[in-house]
């Protein structure tokens, strides 16, 4: 039985560009064989012989990424012939060749098959290009989910007298708790049968913010967000989630927040990442962000990204931090002025502090678990050792 729409073939080397077509493909509902995607199904199996069940017969095209590099590896030639093990034995085009150095030859590819270029194709349009190949044969996928302008940019979402989810929303943006905490009650008894798609997407935007103004029924509800979507039907849940993510980077309007990403409770959100019947919502999510990706720090993945800080510190009493890298860039500066100065850490710099104080500060900043923060430090210090930052010195965003 097929699993996969397509397989990816393609050198270490090659990753950068071959993650982002694996990533556009899955945020547009693609079942993409991409080794990251598959971590933790690989441990421990004989690679040998499940990649060569893959590339014969869990895929409906094989797309071989051939650069020098796809040439030399020992790896790719064993999937590039159990691909070609499958052509040979199906009469239609089974491999599809994309090429980053035509002058490579491969053995047993023949230059009379189609391949495409990609000295100046963009991952985005390599994408097209796939989704159209699959459609034209035949492949459904499943259906994107979708929302009204009125919704995304809940500014204009009319409120009518009368009509329960309206009234909901009013009071929840009513920035008096006496007021939310009952429309949140309210919200949690809705007979979910009679709410749309649209009304379930825009309660869960109010519900975000109102969690994030400190309500505490809202963030009670955020903080068991996991069993109180269980209690209402898995399609309306998953509006409600999407409406929550929705509100952490785009406002009103409609737009991209920027700088200014409303990821207070995010953490409590990407605690759903890996539960699989939410999958839906990350994939939802990444398709909106897709054109911002290089203005965020890290994306919604179901595979959670890690996101890796590195520290230099200097020996002394206590300690100095001389840089804090992510990225390789450096987030400490003696600029006052900067506009990109992280608002919520300016503390650390009036008083000492421990290892494990800055990755809750961090954490909390960007809106992370802390499993996803992974601090390294070149000197060897405890966690709970006194630092401090260099005089004057400020922590700015870890973009821009």
């Amino acid at each position: 039985m097929t699993k996969y729409h397509v397989a990816f073939s393609f050198a270490g080397e090659d990753r950068d560009y071959v993650e982002r077509v694996a990533n556009l493909l899955r945020s547009e509902e693609v079942d993409v064989f991409y080794d990251n995607f598959e971590e933790a199904d690989l441990w421990g199996k004989n690679l040998y012989t499940h990649l060569s069940d893959v590339y014969q017969n869990k895929a409906l095209f094989t797309v071989i990424f051939i650069s020098e590099a796809y040439k030399k590896k020992l790896w790719t030639n064993h999937e590039r012939e159990s691909a070609q093990a499958r052509a040979f034995s199906e009469s239609r085009e089974y491999i599809l060749p994309a090429f980053f150095d035509e002058s490579v030859e491969v053995p047993g590819l023949l230059r009379t098959t189609g391949y495409v270029s990609l000295k100046n194709k963009t991952p985005e349009e390599l994408a097209s290009l796939i989704i159209q190949k699959l459609e034209k044969s035949g492949v459904t996928r499943s259906q994107k989910i979708s929302y009204s302008d009125v919704v995304k940019a809940d500014v204009d979402y009319p409120l009518s007298n009368g009509q329960p989810v309206s009234e909901i929303v009013r009071d929840l943006r009513i920035y008096t708790w006496s007021v939310q905490n009952p429309a949140i009650n309210r919200l949690l008894g809705l007979d979910w049968s009679k709410i749309s798609t649209d009304e379930a997407f825009i309660l869960g935007r109010n519900l975000y913010q109102t969690a994030c103004g400190n309500e505490r029924k809202a963030a009670a509800v955020l903080d068991d967000l996991r069993r109180e979507l269980a209690a209402i039907p898995e399609d309306r849940a998953l509006d409600l989630l999407n409406g929550m993510f929705f509100e952490v980077y785009f406002n009103s309007a409609g737009e991209f927040r920027g700088r200014e990403l409303k990821n207070r409770c995010l953490s409590k959100l990407l605690a759903l990442q890996t539960v699989t019947k939410f999958a839906a919502s990350i994939a939802f999510i990444r398709r909106a962000l897709e054109p911002y990706r290089k203005s965020i720090l890290f994306m919604p993945s179901i595979d959670p990204a890690i996101v890796e800080v590195d520290l230099s510190i200097s020996k002394a009493d206590p300690s100095t931090l001389r840089t804090l890298k992510v990225n390789d860039r450096d987030l400490l500066t003696t600029n006052s002025d900067d506009e990109n100065l992280d608002p919520h850490l300016w503390r650390l710099s009036l008083q000492n502090f421990t290892l494990s104080k800055l990755r809750q500060l961090l954490s909390n900043s960007w809106g992370l678990p802390p499993g996803q923060l992974q601090i390294k430090c070149l000197l060897d210090i405890d966690v709970m050792a006194k630092i401090r930052l260099p005089p004057g010195a400020s922590i700015v965003r870890p973009v821009e």
